[in-house]
């Protein structure tokens, strides 16, 4: 499999993006580099091993992500403040 959860990435529980049909991936205490392109992040989500390139060690953040979306948050922060001008839904 491409992707195995870990203490320190996977998929957010009820995080969902309406504009790729994905769930929204969390990568603990890292940040998005330079912007990530559409392309990178549809050839090579939910492969955390592929998107790390574009990652870069910060503590207390998270990376975010899914098909088509990309965001870096203070890991405290609430899902709908990461979401906020995404297409990402809080569902459940």
């Amino acid at each position: 499999a491409p992707f195995r959860g870990s203490g320190s990435h996977g998929f957010v529980p009820n995080f969902h993006c309406t504009g790729c049909d994905m769930e929204v991936l969390r990568v603990e205490n890292h940040v998005w580099g330079d912007e990530v392109a559409y392309m990178f992040l549809r050839n090579n989500y939910p492969n955390v091993m592929k998107l790390r390139q574009h990652l870069k060690p910060r503590q207390g953040c998270s990376a975010f992500c899914c098909q088509c979306s990309s965001r870096s948050a203070d890991s405290a922060a609430a899902l709908e403040d990461v979401a906020d001008g995404l297409r990402w839904k809080v569902i459940g």
